[in-house]
């Protein structure tokens, strides 16, 4: 599957879709509005369906399952980004946060894989995930972390700060914010 390639013009087009994305825009698209949306896509698009119903579970629970955030990243690259970004997907992805004692990462590409199962290589600190095809980079300081971020690489952070593997999002103080007091 490949990302959808129509624009945020063509869904505003859809009469039916139009007053969702309207609320989107005004930030009036609640959960209870997200899921008449899924259930308006059901037959002929599942997949942003999909990604709604995602949404509202992440909304509940955000940093409780890993598995959802993943398959909630996966759907976000096949859809279209533009829809994606309107109706919230980096709120949604961290929405959470603010209810952990710890930050999570923002990532923007979550693999479920965990990296003990990771495949070891010739290098303590870096292993090769088969699934996502990236090298995962064990990041134990905040100065590492963003580095590889800024990079575009996945990073693994050890599981007193995080429960995903992924590529982060380069921006915001989330480094900064998960290892506190590491220069």
């Amino acid at each position: 599957m490949t990302r959808d390639q129509r624009g945020l013009l063509d869904y505003l087009g859809d009469d039916a879709e139009r007053p969702f994305l309207l609320d989107a825009m005004n930030g009036a698209l609640d959960d209870e509005k997200r899921l008449a949306y899924a259930a308006l896509l059901d037959g002929h698009d599942p997949e942003r369906a999909a990604w709604l119903r995602l949404a509202v579970a992440l909304h509940e629970s955000a940093a409780e399952d890993p598995a959802t955030r993943a398959r909630f990243s996966e759907l976000s690259r096949l859809v279209s980004r533009d829809w994606t970004d309107l109706l919230g997907r980096n709120e949604i992805l961290n929405c959470g946060s603010a209810k952990q004692e710890k930050r999570y990462v923002r990532f923007t590409f979550a693999c479920p894989e965990r990296w003990e199962t990771l495949a070891p290589t010739e290098e303590a600190s870096v292993r090769f995930c088969g699934r996502c095809q990236e090298r995962v980079y064990l990041c134990n300081r905040g100065a590492d972390a963003a580095a590889h971020a800024e990079a575009g690489r996945c990073i693994a952070v050890p599981r007193e700060r995080s429960l995903v593997l992924g590529r982060p999002d380069p921006n915001g103080d989330w480094a900064n914010a998960m290892f506190p007091g590491d220069d």
